[in-house]
Formats: structure tokens, sequence, C-alpha cells
């Protein structure tokens, strides 16, 4: 990628382009440059492939478009016409591995205004993944871990199901703070699933003990019962064992 591939873009031509920096910090499924102008800075997202499991590019900008008016996410300056790479305003912030009660209590506020933004999509399927990672990880490990998500799949039916757009990769990495604020990149698995999914996820990555689960929950749900710590934990586990399983296809 070069700096000067972005001249003939139009959002550009008013500003000089000064730099494009590979950035230190690289996602599994694309590769990130900073790019410095005159006036602005940007993300220029490059996408190794399209072809990963519930990825689509075109679904990532139309969401995040949506994200960016509810102050949750960096503004979407351009999707390439091929599906190569994006372009977004960079984002001053700082990843947390670690919160306090107060970033706890926003986190939850935030990822409850993502969920509420409306999509149409279908619902994601986890039964579309197990069947993939059964196809192409032919090990015992891996037999291991798609048994124990059927399992947590089997006993999560006996809870209500609460349907909401996802942003289905709410790690530690994709968290922005920045003075007050919590914002959210890296919107590619985003999909409609069950809204326990991001908090188990959140839980999970951020290692939350049992006093900081109880305090997101119920700054998420405002009154939690003890079914839904029960839905929470069967989620946890399920997160814990789909990455194993991500992790392993990736690096097979």
């Amino acid at each position: 990628m070069n700096i000067q591939d972005f001249k003939k873009y139009k959002i550009l031509n008013n500003e000089k382009l000064i730099s494009l920096d590979k950035l230190e910090y690289q996602g599994y499924s694309n590769t990130n440059y900073l790019l410095k102008t005159s006036k602005n800075k940007y993300i220029i997202r490059y996408f190794k492939t399209n072809e990963n499991v519930n990825i689509s590019r075109q679904f990532e900008y139309k969401i995040q478009k949506k994200a960016y008016k509810k102050k949750l996410a960096s503004k979407p300056i351009l999707l390439n016409e091929k599906n190569k790479f994006m372009i977004s305003k960079y984002l001053e912030g700082n990843h947390k591995y670690k919160l306090n009660q107060k970033e706890i209590k926003l986190l939850a506020k935030n990822i409850k205004t993502l969920h509420k933004i409306k999509s149409s999509v279908k619902e994601y399927s986890f039964k579309k993944d197990l069947k993939y990672y059964k196809n192409n990880l032919n090990n015992k490990k891996a037999k291991t871990f798609i048994s124990i998500c059927k399992k947590e799949l089997l006993n999560i039916k006996k809870y209500k199901k609460t349907l909401s757009l996802v942003h289905h990769d709410l790690n530690p990495k994709n968290i922005l703070f920045f003075k007050k604020n919590i914002k959210f990149i890296d919107w590619e698995y985003v999909g409609v699933n069950d809204a326990f999914f991001d908090l188990a996820t959140v839980c999970y990555e951020f290692k939350f003990n049992k006093k900081e689960e109880k305090i997101f929950l119920k700054s998420y749900l405002k009154e939690y019962h003890e079914h839904d710590i029960k839905k929470l934990h069967s989620y946890i586990n399920l997160y814990k064992y789909l990455c194993k399983l991500w992790f392993m296809n990736y690096h097979k």
C-alpha cells in the first residue's frame, strides 16, 4: 500500500497527504495503517481476506455509520468499490485491560446503546460456525471444543432470547477509552444475536470477578436475577471455546 494510492479519492482532495505508516497493533483479518494529512488523521484498514465466517464488509460499513451517529464509533469515510479497504477517521484513546467500577458502568451503558441500533439482518448462526469448524478442523481437541459449545447452546435454550445488534468482538483491543468517552472499533463481525454474547465477551476478556459481573449486569439490565447469571456464564463458556476454535482454525 502506497500513500499515492489515495490521491484519487475525492474525500482527500483538499488535504495534503503527509505520511502513511503501518501501525504496531494489527488485526487477524486486516492490516492497519495511519494516514496523516495536512488537516486530519485517518485509519486505513486493508482487508487480508473477506472469506472468513460471517464477514460482510458492506454491512460492517453500514453499521459503523449508524454507530458513529450514536457516538459509539469513528466516522467511516470510504469503503472502496472492491471491498479491499476502509477509511475511517482516527480516534484518540487508550485500550484498558482492567476497569474500575465507573468504567464498568459506562461500558455497560454504551453497549446497551449499541444494542439498540436497528438492523434487519438475519440472526447469527452458531450452528453454521460449528459446522464450518467441524469441516475444517479434523483433530481430537477441536471435536472436544465443538462438543462443549453444543452443550452450552443447549443450556442457553432454557433462557429467554434477547436478540439485538451485537458487536461480536468486544475484547479490550476493540474498545477505546478517551476522557469520559468509550468508542468501539473493528466492526467486522457485527450481526444480530443474543445481547448476552457481548456481555459475556466483556466479562471474559476483562476477567471480571463475581462482584464486577454483578455491577456490569446491573448497569446493563437495571435488575438481574439468578437465571441471568447462569445464562451469562453459559455464554462465557461458549465464547471461550469458540475463540479456541477460531484461533485453531486461523493458525492451522
